[in-house]
């Protein structure tokens, strides 16, 4: 949760600001719902492979193959999906990326002070 508000409280030393690390964090990805589309693909791809080993060793050889083919297309569309969407939003971070500015409680002092 971040705030730029000018209420914000700032901090009393100089420990570094570990809430609002610009570094990704455990499970960023999955809770970016952009990425759900292809967590889901990966799922329903999961099951189709679960679904085709079945089939196989049920003894019916042609469609547990052809389950096979179909679980490896969903699963590479859903890693496809996922890849995509994360060179899309750091195509979209370094274009809005601006260089930090102190905030306006912080005293700007020039080197050599």
């Amino acid at each position: 949760m971040t705030s730029d508000g000018s209420w914000e409280i700032p901090p009393l030393d100089d420990a570094p600001d570990i809430a609002r690390t610009s570094e990704s964090q455990p499970g960023q990805a999955l809770a970016d719902a952009r990425n759900w589309a292809g967590f889901v693909l990966l799922f329903i791809g999961g099951l189709v492979t679960i679904a085709a080993a079945a089939i196989g060793v049920a003894g019916y050889r042609g469609p547990a193959v052809v389950g096979a083919v179909i679980a490896i297309v969903i699963v590479l569309g859903g890693t496809a999906l996922i890849v995509l969407e994360r060179r899309n939003a750091r195509s979209r971070q370094s274009r809005t990326a601006e260089p930090e500015a102190p905030a306006s409680w912080q005293a700007v002092v020039p080197p050599g002070a």
